[in-house]
Order: structure tokens, then C-alpha cells, then sequence
């Protein structure tokens, strides 16, 4: 398959290939892509569903593209474009040529919204008519419109009676075997619809014995039934009969002993499935402060050692890298950005006073009521006090002068490549700040608001330090 290296622009994010990573060759074209830039991802884990970036590729003239990506085996590709996101499956090929849909490009006011959600689509893969993306696209045209029928008649306890029907309108799947990745998907989708549809415990039954005998990573909907199925599972431990023993198994970090409450409660017998189950209610514990964080980091440590399989100890890796990035006293990833007058900088040139770095967009009005509050009193500070503002405006030049316009003096740095830095940093929403202190060390990831009492923050830090300026610098 032919590979237009002349007519593309690449942008390699290198930082994620390694020297023995697989290639997957991609391409493809579609009605209105002429110049359209795509932009490629992977999930680090089905825990907390990170998007890491790939890289970028623009189209051609006629609107074609072929890139390699690295990739590992049963995982899900991210492309992005215009308002799509597509979803392609990777099981047995190494190439694939891909039909997209044709191109519509996101509403202008919601161009540089890099939290815009996107239409999740399954790309046609034209190079093989049985590929498993085919038959998955051609199985969920069928299924969604049912699933999406069936949950608005339980939330609205309408008409349930109809439910059966509209669930046996799916029956020509249940025969189906090949390709195993195929078929389990169809499982496990069809297992998810009944558990809406039905709170009969023979329903609840079938799931669990399903789930425990064929729990396969690599297929992600086996982390979605299991999610529907076990998501809060860790509240109704604390709550039922075996509540002492797991809240032991929490105050002692012991990962074993969570893992002996689990089997005991007899739900989950599958040993991968159990650590799953732990890594999933754990992982949103701690992100909902509903468990000890010294606790939580100690269980997945162990995890990422001890745990059942390759898969869970690479994901328990994954997830404790993310709680462990923003901890106080960590040191942030560093970055090398362009200022207003075309100068590279790090993070590095910024050490000697305490530093808030901002996330930003122009046009982005809680971003500006933010750094509004901010210009009123950062000045006070302003020889221990450092403010750079990060932007992600595609057109770096006019957005830094549009603020320096409204009378933000800070230091800008070009953020427009803002993929790799929206994923080192994890930035979540905008503005987002991180407050650092003088020797480059996180105080807190994200920070409080200036709206939210940053101002306080800041005073109380220099109230004890000895090496301040004084109360008010100027």
C-alpha cells in the first residue's frame, strides 16, 4: 500500500515510540477531507480511559492520508476529525484502509473547545468486508436504536411490557460465533441490554457466570459490561456483611486481603476479573476522596506487582502514574514552548519564585473572569510570584496580544500543539492552574481558582516561608 510521504504533514510525538513497538498502517480518504488534519490516539488503560496521542496527519489535496502508528494488539485507535471520533478495533490485521465519513467540520464556536464531544463512529475498513469493525458497525446500527429504547422505557417505568419485543428484534445475532472477538462482543452488549432491560436475578446470574468463565482483555466490551455490572461494588461492601473485613483490607493497604474479601463475597471468581473489579472501584474512590489516598497509592503499587496478569499489572501502571503526576512534592513534566517574542522556554527558567502556571484560551470568558481576578492582585506578590499562561488557541500570535491588549502582562507560551501538553498535564477543563513552588515541585495539581481563594493560598505559603520578600512586594 502506497505511502504519500511527500504529500503529508507529520507530526511525531517520538516520546511515545519505543524500539520494539508494532506498526499498524493506516489509510484512507472521504468527501471533504482536502487539507484536513487527523489526529491519532490510543487509551493507556480502561480505568481511567486517557487518550494518548499518536500523532497528527494532514490529508492531501484529495483528501487521502496513510501514516503508521504504533500499536499493540486488541486495542482501540482513536482518530479525530471534524466532529467524529473514530473507533477502530485492532485485532488481527496490520493494515487497514479505511472509508471515512464524510467530513463536517466542528461549529465555529466550538472550534477551539478541546473538550467538544465528538460523534463516536466505527470507520468502514474497505480493505476487508469481514473485518471486525465492519461487523461491529453493522451489529451496532442494529443495537444502539434497541438499547437506547429500552433504558428511556426503565427510567421512565413506560410501558415495559414492550422491552421483550423490542429486545427480540436482536435474536439473529445470538447465533453468531466468528470471529471470536466478534462474537464475544455481541455477548457482552447483549448481556448489558438485558441487565437494563430486566432486574430479574436470573439476568444478574447469567451475567456473572458469563463474566467470571469469559472475561477477555483486549475486548473492550468486556471493561464495559463489567463496569455497568461492578461500578459502586466497593459501597456495597463498606455497607453489607462483610464490611469489617474490608474496611480492614483498606486501613491496612493490603491488597491481598481486598482481594480475599472479593472472592469470599462469591460474585467474582475470575482471578483477573477480581483485580479489575479493585483497580475500577478504587481508582474512583480515590478520585471521589471516598478512600485514604496513602492507601489507595500503596494497594495499586502492589497491584502493578502482584497483580493476576500482565494486563492488570500494565493498567494498575498506568493508573498510579496518573494519581502519582499531581501529587504535592512531584516534579511536573517539562516542556519546551515558544513566548510572544519567539523564544524557547522551560519550566526550568521559571525556578526561584513560586509559580502559577495557567492553562488558557482566548476566547474561552471563565479564562478571562479568571485571569481578570488574577491581574487584581498578583502584583502584590510579584517578587516571589511568577504567573505564565500556557495558550491553546491555534493562532498563538493574535491570542497573546489580544490579552496583552486587555492588559495582561504575563508571559505567554504557545500552547497550540496542545495535544502531548494537554496529556502530560492532564488538563481536564479550561483554565486549569497548577501551582508550583521555587524549586520546580508541585503544591497543588490543579490549584484553587482565583475566584476560589488562590489568593489566600498564596499568602499563607509566603506567611511561612522565611526566604519571602515580605507581606506585600510592591
Amino acid at each position: 500500500m502506497k505511502l504519500y510521504r511527500p504529500a503529508f504533514s507529520f507530526i511525531l510525538l517520538l516520546f511515545f515510540f519505543s524500539a520494539g513497538a508494532q506498526t499498524l498502517i493506516i489509510s484512507g480518504s472521504g468527501s471533504g477531507y482536502k487539507n484536513a488534519e487527523l489526529r491519532f490516539y490510543s487509551q493507556t488503560d480502561p480505568v481511567t480511559k486517557r487518550l494518548k496521542p499518536l500523532l497528527n496527519v494532514k490529508c492531501n489535496e484529495k483528501g487521502s492520508f496513510s501514516c503508521s502508528v504504533p500499536y499493540e494488539k486488541d486495542e482501540l485507535i482513536f482518530i479525530k476529525a471534524g466532529i467524529y471520533d473514530l473507533n477502530l478495533y485492532v485485532t488481527d490485521s496490520t493494515r487497514y484502509e479505511i472509508l471515512m465519513p464524510d467530513y463536517i467540520a466542528r461549529p465555529a464556536n466550538e472550534e477551539q473547545n478541546p473538550f467538544f464531544v465528538e460523534t463516536e463512529l466505527i470507520p468502514e475498513v474497505i480493505s476487508n468486508k469481514q473485518d471486525v469493525n465492519n461487523l461491529i458497525r453493522a451489529f451496532d446500527y442494529d443495537y444502539n436504536p434497541v438499547f437506547n429504547f429500552v433504558a428511556d422505557r426503565v427510567f421512565k417505568n413506560y410501558r415495559k411490557e414492550e422491552i421483550h419485543q423490542a429486545i427480540s428484534k436482536l435474536d439473529g445475532y445470538s447465533e453468531v460465533k466468528e470471529p471470536s472477538f466478534y462474537a464475544d462482543y455481541i455477548k457482552c452488549r447483549m448481556m448489558m441490554l438485558n441487565l437494563v432491560g430486566s432486574s430479574s436475578s436470573q439476568d444478574q446470574s447469567k451475567a456473572t457466570e458469563f463474566i467470571n468463565n469469559g472475561f477477555k482483555s483486549g475486548n473492550q466490551a468486556f471493561y464495559d459490561l463489567a463496569e455497568q455490572m461492578f461500578t459502586g461494588y466497593f459501597n456495597k461492601l463498606s455497607s453489607g456483611q462483610l464490611r469489617e473485613a474490608f474496611n480492614l483490607a483498606i486501613a491496612t493497604a493490603s491488597f491481598i486481603e481486598l482481594r480475599s474479601v472479593i472472592i469470599h463475597d462469591s460474585r467474582i471468581t475470575n482471578k483477573e476479573l477480581v483485580d479489575f473489579i479493585i483497580l475500577l472501584n478504587i481508582s474512583d474512590d480515590y478520585f471521589n476522596w471516598n478512600l485514604p489516598g496513602e492507601n489507595v497509592r500503596k494497594i495499586i503499587s502492589l497491584m502493578k506487582s502482584e497483580g493476576a496478569t500482565i494486563f492488570i499489572k500494565n493498567a494498575s501502571s498506568s493508573v498510579l502514574g496518573e494519581i502519582d503526576n499531581s501529587l504535592p512534592g512531584n516534579t511536573l513534566p517539562d516542556f519546551l514552548l515558544e513566548n510572544a517574542e519567539g523564544k524557547l522556554m522551560s519550566l526550568k527558567d521559571f525556578r526561584g519564585k513560586y509559580l502559577i502556571l495557567g492553562f488558557s484560551r482566548s476566547d474561552d470568558q471563565v479564562s478571562l473572569m479568571e485571569m481578570g481576578i488574577l491581574k487584581t492582585w498578583q502584583q502584590k506578590y510579584i517578587n516571589d510570584v511568577q504567573v505564565i499562561v500556557i495558550l491553546t488557541d491555534k493562532d498563538f500570535k493574535s491570542s497573546s496580544q489580544s490579552l496583552s491588549n486587555r492588559g495582561f502582562k504575563w508571559i505567554f507560551l504557545d500552547g497550540s500543539k496542545k495535544e502531548k501538553l494537554e496529556f502530560d498535564y492532564d488538563i481536564k477543563m479550561y483554565p486549569s492552574f497548577i501551582l508550583i513552588d521555587r524549586m520546580g515541585k508541585i503544591i497543588a495539581d490543579p490549584s484553587p481558582y482565583p475566584s476560589e481563594g488562590l489568593e489566600l493560598t498564596i499568602s499563607k505559603i509566603l506567611l511561612a516561608d522565611p526566604t519571602r520578600s515580605g507581606p506585600e512586594n510592591r
